[in-house]
């Protein structure tokens, strides 16, 4: 661990990691305090979802042969820990100088046991999927925060990834240095060896000349005695030593080659003589080395034999140059980065392979090195391969002069093209849409900017315009997640083909997108690239064999009319949108001074809005339901009303709306349920009832979650008796998702809880498809009401209506019943009971209890 670590320290000090160039890489990424709260904030999110996120990602890790033949068991199951603290550590908001030496250290060890960066950016990548999908199961309801966090992530990110590609970059370097370095040994010659040979031609022994002549170790003798002809294999010097052996003639002048040695060929010159000892005979073995006088032409071809293959097997490109720029000699690399064979690289000038331009740079580095200016100097440039592409490469130059005192030029070329590629998948990648490949909220903003500054130049005007798709979520919750996913690609592509080229379309998150158009003349313009947008988009989409017909509202601001900035415009846009939506969608409008007076408005009524929970300012008010036939008081609705403190009451028009697209009608909704239980128990208590007590459900409520569940928890918490309590769902909800809507209305009918359908008539069911579902009563819509003793028409709706109703012994209950004509009628037609300000207005609880003691 000290050496890994030793290792790190050195890799920061020869990387340059000090603190200015720390921080110059934050400040290059706009990594600030800000985007540090935010990665906290993100580990908060994370705390609860860390386990199942590890699974998930070493599952995909493991899911690919290479990296689990190179991680193995034991491998990977110590890689996991590590890996889950470095993903903690990421979002921790922590980036000092250790948190920095620990990526450094990660870094280093992916490079040590060969994972390959593709690896470790594939990685990355299925990292920043799964933790943007699940900032968004979190955050979609908050979608500044969420981009916020994601735009956090993404820098965090790339910074990690710079520090890990400059670790496996300079590990390359450093293995470079070290091809480049070898080490040279030169033996130095003895005046004799002496080597003493028992009668079984075994070495005896042997002094300190004749073991570094044969290279043999100083203890190997002592372990075993060897064989001549294992020692020195030579069957010429192995025959002279048995005859003298045998003979005890002497022999002399026995040349032998020594080869197979790590230090080369040595050539030997042996003497031979019998001796005794004991009166055994044995062999004295003379050796002189001969190589001294060959050595140094000896030395001289090892060292271009070992230049030879080291100029050849080297990991990078090596070019000799000459003066006017020929190559004199290339080896094998170069030949596979360019695609050109050696015999084609020496007939052709360095100039060959550069671009036009590239050249003229080229050349003026060339002269400064000839001048003797620099003494070398690296670029990193692209080269022309043989096949017409290009190919980035890292070139380090130096000057040398031959045995002639000609100049030539030394290139380095190391092939930097997967680096290049890596660089631009990460650029891509902060820089745009994963699912629509479309320029993303940083990108649209950067041009937007240039685009601002180009007009203000020229005297010109920007358009921006905020479009938001009309009826997105119906699709996802209809068809799915994946079909929402497919017409978001193909809305991009009609976006796209739509604009000129200088024109930007950036998805800005969901099913909205941004549009800017530099270089206009005026509203004008802008309203027919507005017209032609929403022409195209309104073209029919097979989607799960369904025909969608998509649409859009558009907000436009211009530059400068109302604004002159980037920001200041993208606000305006947006509220202008939102004034198009208004009025319908599948249309634009233009931003005005009033649009932005109601989203400031809008902004303040959210604010307080969402502080009226803590503050209690919500009550209830009541409003009889009366049985037409006897005028007798049968129940009550349970109806939402908003007393901010100090400021007259909020209209139910003017917050309901906002609390459903804020999502806070979930909460709300679950604190009126509550209440009215709560009071109808109260009433029994009091001696008045049991009294049947009415409460609508919003959308969010009865398909966001589960409310059978809540309404048993509810029953039991309150004891309210469950055949009073009666829960109205709208039309639409039920025809949303039909499935999904009979299995939870049968979970309440099942506890005794009555169901009726609110605002009936208003959407696209008939009463033949609601057989399906287990309801008690129908609500008539005061729309129809309200004009059925004037409008023929609408009369007969509510006639045909009670009429089948009845045939389904179903309880009709009429809205908005303001007139004596009115109620006449319906009392004519059998309408079963009624609510309207022909009886009375919704009332506190007070004054609901005197009607409901006289009924």
């Amino acid at each position: 661990m000290n050496g890994l670590q030793e290792y790190v320290d050195e890799l920061a000090r020869e990387i340059g990691l000090d603190h200015d160039e720390v921080a110059a890489r934050k400040a290059f990424l706009e990594l600030g305090e800000d985007d540090v709260e935010a990665l906290r904030d993100v580990h908060g999110l994370l705390a609860t979802h860390r386990d199942l996120f590890s699974e998930r990602f070493y599952a995909h890790l493991m899911s690919f042969p290479q990296l689990r033949a190179m991680l193995g068991d034991g491998v990977e199951a110590r890689l996991r820990r590590v890996q889950a603290s470095y993903f903690d550590s990421l979002t921790a908001g922590d980036y000092d100088e250790d948190y920095i030496r620990e990526r450094l250290r990660v870094g280093a060890t992916h490079e040590r046991i060969g994972l390959d960066p593709k690896w470790y950016i594939g990685a990355y990548r299925k990292y920043l999927s799964e933790l943007v999908g699940l900032l968004w199961r979190r955050l979609q309801e908050q979608p500044e925060r969420f981009h916020t966090a994601v735009d956090a992530v993404l820098k965090i990110v790339c910074f990690d990834m710079g520090l890990a590609l400059d670790t496996y970059a300079h590990a390359g370097q450093r293995s470079l240095r070290q091809n480049q370095n070898y080490l040279e040994q030169v033996i130095d010659g003895m005046p004799a060896g002496l080597m003493v040979i028992d009668a079984e031609l075994r070495a005896h022994s042997m002094n300190r000349t004749m073991a570094d002549l044969l290279d043999v170790p100083d203890d190997l003798l002592l372990e075993q005695r060897l064989a001549l002809e294992e020692l020195i294999p030579s069957p010429e010097l192995a025959v002279r030593a048995a005859e003298a052996l045998a003979s005890g003639a002497p022999h002399d002048n026995v040349l032998v080659t020594l080869d197979g040695r790590a230090d080369g060929v040595r050539y030997a010159d042996f003497n031979i003589r019998r001796a005794y000892k004991d009166g055994a005979p044995m062999l004295l073995l003379i050796g002189q080395d001969m190589t001294f006088r060959r050595k140094a032409r000896l030395r001289l071809q090892e060292s271009e034999e070992f230049f030879r293959l080291t100029f050849n097997q080297a990991a990078v490109g090596i070019v000799l140059l000459g003066g006017d720029g020929r190559v004199l000699r290339t080896n094998s690399k170069m030949s596979q980065i360019l695609g050109y064979s050696e015999i084609e690289l020496l007939q052709r000038f360095y100039q060959q392979f550069m671009g036009q331009d590239e050249l003229a740079e080229e050349q003026a580095m060339i002269a400064r090195l000839r001048g003797g200016e620099v003494a070398d100097y690296q670029r990193e440039k692209r080269l022309l391969r043989r096949d017409g592409s290009q190919v980035w490469v890292s070139v380090n130059v130096s000057s040398m002069r031959d045995a002639s005192g000609n100049q030539r030029f030394i290139c380095v070329v190391r092939d930097i093209q997967r680096q290049k590629q890596a660089e631009e998948a990460l650029l891509r990648m902060a820089n745009h849409d994963a699912l629509t490949g479309l320029p993303n909220r940083l990108l649209m903003q950067d041009r937007l900017s240039q685009a601002i500054m180009q007009a203000h130049r020229a005297g010109r005007q920007v358009a921006v315009m905020f479009i938001d798709l009309d009826r997105f979520k119906h699709v996802n919750d209809s068809l799915g997640h994946d079909a929402g996913d497919a017409l978001i690609v193909e809305i991009a592509r009609r976006l796209s083909g739509s604009l000129r080229e200088s024109d930007t379309v950036a998805r800005q998150g969901g099913d909205e997108f941004v549009v800017v158009l530099p270089d206009l003349g005026g509203q004008e313009d802008a309203g027919k690239v507005a017209r032609k947008l929403l022409d195209n988009l309104f073209q029919p989409l097979a989607l799960c064999g369904q025909e969608v017909f998509p649409s859009g509202s558009i907000g436009i601001a211009m530059y400068p009319g109302d604004g002159l900035d980037g920001a200041t415009l993208l606000k305006c846009a947006d509220s202008a949108m939102y004034g198009s939506k208004a009025k319908g969608g599948n249309q634009y409008a233009f931003y005005t001074a009033e649009m932005g007076e109601q989203a400031t408005q809008h902004l303040r009524l959210e604010g307080a809005l969402q502080r009226a929970l803590q503050r209690d300012e919500f009550l209830l008010h009541y409003q009889p339901v009366v049985d037409i036939g006897s005028g007798r008081v049968t129940g009550v609705e349970a109806l939402l009303r908003w007393q901010p403190a100090g400021h007259p009451m909020v209209s139910p028009a003017e917050f309901i709306p906002l609390a459903e697209e804020t999502g806070l009608i979930v909460p709300i909704g679950d604190w009126v349920l509550a209440t009215a239980m709560r009071q109808q128990v109260a009433w029994v208590r009091a001696g008045i009832g049991p009294v049947r007590i009415s409460v609508n459900l919003s959308a969010r409520q009865f398909l966001g979650q589960d409310v059978a569940q809540r309404v048993a928890a509810l029953l039991e918490e309150t004891g309210c008796d469950p055949g009073y309590l009666t829960l109205e769902i709208t039309e639409s909800v039920l025809m949303e998702n039909p499935a999904a809507a009979t299995e939870t209305m049968g979970q309440l009918a099942a506890m005794g809880v009555q169901l009726a359908i609110d605002d009936f008539g208003t959407g696209y069911s008939s009463l033949a498809s609601l057989k399906r579902f287990p309801i008690h009563s129908l609500k008539i819509d005061r729309s129809f009401v309200m004009d059925l003793t004037q409008d023929a028409d609408d009369a007969a709706i509510v006639n045909a209506v009670i009429a089948l109703a009845h045939s389904m012994k179903l309880n009709v209950i009429a809205e908005g019943v303001e007139t004596n004509e009115q109620l006449a009628f319906l009392q004519a037609r059998g309408c079963d009971q009624m609510q309207g300000y022909c009886f009375s207005r919704p009332v506190e609880p007070q004054r609901i209890e005197a009607m409901l003691r006289v009924s």
